[in-house]
């Protein structure tokens, strides 16, 4: 437990990116236990854009989007 009786989770931040111009589109704000549950959360929220999970001031994962197909 921290000082005050809160509990032990940390705070995320899954960063949605434009795929052409690489700016943010929107994010979501959450907490989990730690790093893989982080992870573990932003995989099920994977869209087919860039994104970027960050905890703080510390970057955990970088996604690529998905090759655009030329059918």
């Amino acid at each position: 437990m921290t000082p005050g009786g809160v509990g032990d989770m940390s705070y995320y931040r899954l960063y949605f990116m434009d795929r052409f111009s690489g700016h943010i589109d929107h994010f979501r704000e959450f907490e989990a236990e730690n790093d893989d549950a982080a992870l573990a959360t932003a995989e099920g929220w994977r869209e087919d854009r860039p994104m970027e999970l960050w905890n703080r001031h510390r970057k955990l994962k970088h996604w690529q989007a998905p090759e655009l197909s030329s059918d």
